[in-house]
């Protein structure tokens, strides 16, 4: 595999949707007073491992269930097109994996057995989601796998691996940020959503039909602003975690453009900018 071809199936955008949860678990490890940037990088390395492993086994698996083609949108493309073969393509996601696993022991060996089960839940996750012969990502629990892992496992590790704790707070924040990881899922169910029609699969746009998949959509996104602001309100958080309103004008005008039809091959990258804003936002505001 050539670094181009490692390139287009890593899907770079995708990261962003990993960077949220680091840096949120990340600010919880700095403010609880035992931040060991060491052991945060090892894991901000082992959750972009993890996420290139889980985009090259999804290009596998959808391509040998005849669901992508050269049009297929959101995709690497590099096995429809022919560039790589796609027992490669399943080599190198266990080779990743491995490689995950690896820097995982390291911490393993500092922080204990309960983040190799975190870990193992993690890659475990990766499989059940696209690699049975049932993936829930042909289901209308997608959203909600996508949630829990990349919500409290995924944060919730962080700032275990970061400062040797886990907080309550930390707890009922790592699960609006697993909404918001969600809301990218949900998007690209949306955009892809006569696609998977066509092929019989049963996502949750298609259960609740695309007019209230998309209101589910802007549904989650204010989840995610008003569950923030009660825990501030409650004085669960900094006050200053109420800076992700600021983010709340580009939500409100990205989510409003996707009522249009072309908009829609856009859809992922609008929910991952707002992922990404409020995260930013979000973790300045702990911070602070």
């Amino acid at each position: 595999m050539t670094w181009t071809s490692f390139f287009k199936v890593s899907r770079p955008p995708t990261l962003m949707a990993t960077v949220v949860p680091l840096f949120i678990g990340g600010a919880l490890a700095i403010i609880s007073g035992h931040f060991s940037l060491w052991a945060w990088v090892d894991i901000l390395l082992i959750a972009f491992l993890m996420q290139i492993g889980a985009n090259m086994l999804n290009e596998y698996f959808d391509y040998t269930r005849g669901l992508d083609d050269e049009q297929s949108l959101g995709i690497g493309g590099i096995i429809v097109s022919g560039a790589v073969p796609a027992r490669v393509v399943w080599v190198w996601a266990l080779a990743i994996y491995g490689l995950a696993l690896v820097l995982g022991l390291i911490l393993v060996a500092f922080r204990g057995p309960l983040l190799l089960a975190m870990g193992l839940l993690g890659i475990m996750a990766g499989f059940i989601y696209t690699g049975t012969s049932h993936p829930v990502s042909s289901t209308p629990f997608g959203e909600f796998l996508v949630a829990i892992i990349m919500g409290p496992i995924e944060v919730l590790s962080t700032q275990f691996a970061a400062a040797d704790v886990i907080t309550a707070n930390g707890f009922w924040l790592s699960i609006p940020v697993g909404l918001s990881v969600a809301t990218i899922l949900l998007a690209n169910n949306l955009r892809d959503y006569t696609k998977d029609l066509k092929h019989g699969r049963r996502t949750l746009p298609i259960v609740l039909g695309r007019h209230r998949g998309f209101i589910a959509l802007n549904v989650l996104v204010g989840v995610v602003f008003l569950w923030v602001s009660a825990m501030a309100l409650l004085g669960m958080l900094p006050t200053t975690a109420l800076l992700i309103w600021l983010a709340l004008p580009i939500a409100v005008k990205s989510l409003a453009s996707l009522r249009q039809t072309e908009m829609l091959p856009k859809a992922v990258p609008i929910a991952g900018r707002i992922h990404v804003l409020v995260g930013i936002l979000l973790t300045i505001g702990l911070l602070l």
